[in-house]
């Protein structure tokens, strides 16, 4: 069932994309409809900073996980000969 589910994702790249770039642009436009007035905090005044960071993050762990995977799990060119 999940691999069917997979496959259709995989297939619909595009239109994935497409969805997951509006429901963020949707994120951001219902962020700058909230309420500023009761913030405790600086960074809860700034509009779409929480968007943001979790985008940033998101791109910054996969690519630390990334050089990490290569640094100790590639293997050298010649290993298996």
């Amino acid at each position: 069932m999940i691999l069917k589910y997979i496959e259709f994702l995989r297939s619909h790249m595009a239109a994935l994309k497409k969805v997951l770039i509006v429901y963020l642009i949707a994120l951001v436009l219902f962020d700058v409809l909230l309420s500023r007035a009761d913030a405790h905090y600086l960074i809860d005044k700034i509009y779409a900073f929480w968007t943001i960071f979790g985008i940033v993050g998101c791109f910054l762990l996969i690519k630390v996980a990334k050089g990490i995977a290569h640094l100790f799990l590639a293997k050298d060119n010649d290993f298996y000969g």
